[in-house]
């Protein structure tokens, strides 16, 4: 493996969730690091209050590597981002990796996505992010990816992420402030990452965990993550294409996806599985949401 030195800058945006933060915070802490390498966390508070502000500093004076905290006044998760990126380069970072405020990684996590991203000269690389309710899970939960490290992601999302500054110092690649309340600004991101042709690559083990909390277990909420999903699936294609293409592409995934709940409903009213009505829910969820986004109807889930 090619010797490498390198400034990485851990960055997390946070907004009014100040006890997943302190724990997020916690598990970063008790990270292994990649030897002979700069570490430093930063934190970007996107509310104007500074409700993450204490937290941050509870970890001050007990931190391994130096933290910083910020706060973006203009409101949304691409500002955020966007924040955080402009401030890793200040202190000169040339490696940037995400994690959200709801998310913790196991102690490999960065390690393994840098020794990744040496090894296959990557200029992203991404982990997987396993959703879990408590921490009782962690002991008993198997986990297989179903990609192999070294695959290129079709996408990537921010949630675990490691890339190179050069994206954005020279490729000028920002997060486009379109989606500050819809979602979808890391795929954009990315997206456009990938067709400068810069190398993407899936690390299988470099894991972290996402908290699903109780409001977000809900048959209402799963619908609604599917719908406004669905609907940036739309945005991201009609700004590679056109509408028309668009209209093309999607109407035949609106049929797909309505005959699909169907029958997922039928099976479910025989066998009452309870799995078989969330995949009812989940591309009905989808079949609505192509088509709002196909009417131009956005939805800003994060305002």
């Amino acid at each position: 493996m090619r010797k490498i030195n390198n400034n990485i800058a851990i960055c997390v945006a946070t907004f009014k969730r100040p006890e997943l933060l302190k724990y997020c915070l916690s598990k970063i802490k008790l990270l292994e690091l990649p030897k002979k390498n700069k570490i430093t966390l930063i934190v970007v508070d996107n509310d104007i209050n500074k409700s993450a502000k204490h937290i941050v500093e509870l970890f001050y004076n007990e931190y391994p590597f130096p933290i910083y905290y910020f706060v973006e006044p203009e409101r949304g998760i691409a500002s955020a981002r966007n924040r955080l990126v402009n401030e890793a380069l200040v202190i000169s970072s040339n490696l940037i990796c995400f994690i959200d405020d709801d998310e913790f990684p196991k102690t490999n996590w960065l390690i393994k996505n840098f020794s990744a991203l040496i090894q296959y000269d990557a200029d992203v690389v991404a982990g997987p992010v396993i959703p879990i309710t408590n921490e009782d899970q962690l002991s008993s939960i198997e986990y297989k990816s179903k990609f192999k490290t070294g695959h290129t992601p079709r996408h990537v999302a921010a949630g675990n992420v490691l890339f190179k500054s050069k994206l954005v110092n020279e490729q000028k690649l920002q997060f486009d402030l379109t989606y500050n309340f819809t979602g979808g600004e890391d795929f954009h991101f990315f997206d456009r990452s990938s067709s400068k042709n810069n190398k993407h690559v899936w690390v299988s083990d470099a894991i972290i965990f996402e908290h699903i909390t109780a409001d977000r277990k809900t048959k209402k909420y799963l619908f609604f993550r599917h719908f406004t999903g669905a609907i940036n699936n739309v945005i991201q294609y009609k700004y590679k294409r056109n509408s028309f293409q668009a209209w093309s592409h999607f109407i035949l995934k609106i049929i797909g996806k309505f005959f699909g709940a169907t029958v997922t409903f039928i099976l479910y009213m025989v066998t009452l599985k309870n799995s078989r009505l969330e995949k009812c829910i989940i591309k009905l969820a989808s079949a609505f949401g192509y088509l709002s986004g196909l009417l131009n109807i956005v939805i800003e889930r994060y305002r």
